[in-house]
């Protein structure tokens, strides 16, 4: 199988006690009507959970060679969980290159934003449903059960509660360094630069109900390290629980 190849990074960052964080990007191609097709970059995050000697990546992002000599001074790459529909194509590279188990949300692997079941290029090896268990020591799974495509969060049941989102709950308080000047340009127009944000994107595409969305605001957490945006370390329960609000209204 052809992967693809790897894009701009950062370092693999300790942000918690057995848990790291490295900001990488994505580019997509975005419609003009008059000039054509856009290339739009933007940041996207990968989750990596140290346990034991084995390591646990959430929202995976391929690393280059410098990238993976990190990973592997660190552990061995032992599962990939996969919590956005709209992610996951880097998913093949680390399942086949590490031999990993690869968990995703019930939801296919389709290329764009196709919602045709026969677009679908590749499949997990676990597909997970809410409170299913998690090869996370002291996790639990939630799913949002109202959108289409189902949309998944890790909640870890320590230091106050870490939740990991992929596309529902971002916090992209300001562009950052992986964003082309395009993003830069249009992203604030479309409402994604702002803090403690529920993805505009994946709410226009998946429609959860803003019931629900309450419902997932209200989970046990004090952090939240999201698949776009800046980690937020504590008080982001307080922070989504206004943004649900204003939702509801």
């Amino acid at each position: 199988m052809n992967y693809p190849e790897a894009l701009p990074h950062g370092e693999l960052t300790q942000v918690l006690e057995n848990i790291y964080l490295v900001t990488g990007s994505v580019s997509m191609k975005a419609p003009h009507p008059k000039w054509g097709p856009f290339n739009l970059v933007f940041s996207r995050n990968m989750i990596v959970i140290k346990q034991g000697g084995d390591l646990i990546l959430i929202n995976s992002v391929r690393l280059s060679d410098e990238g993976i000599a990190e990973l592997d001074e660190l552990g061995d790459v032992k599962h990939v969980i996969r919590l956005a529909a709209f992610h996951g194509f880097d998913d093949p590279f680390y399942k086949e290159t590490f031999g990993a188990t690869l968990w995703s949300v019930d939801a296919p692997y389709i290329r764009g934003f196709s919602s045709e079941e026969s677009a679908e290029y590749y499949r997990a090896d676990r597909i997970l449903k809410s409170g299913d268990d998690l090869p996370i020591n002291g996790a639990s799974y939630h799913e949002f059960s109202t959108s289409t495509p189902n949309e998944g969060l890790i909640l870890l049941h320590r230091d106050k509660g870490i939740l990991v989102s992929g596309d529902s709950m971002q916090n992209w308080s300001r562009p950052d360094e992986y964003f082309n000047w395009f993003a830069k340009w249009v992203m604030p127009h479309m409402g994604f630069i702002s803090p403690n944000n529920f993805g505009p994107g994946w709410l226009k595409m998946a429609k959860p109900t803003a019931t629900e969305l309450m419902e997932k605001a209200m989970l046990n957490y004090d952090t939240l390290l999201p698949a776009h945006g800046f980690p937020i370390i504590e008080n982001a329960r307080e922070g989504f629980v206004s943004a649900a609000e204003r939702l509801q209204n």
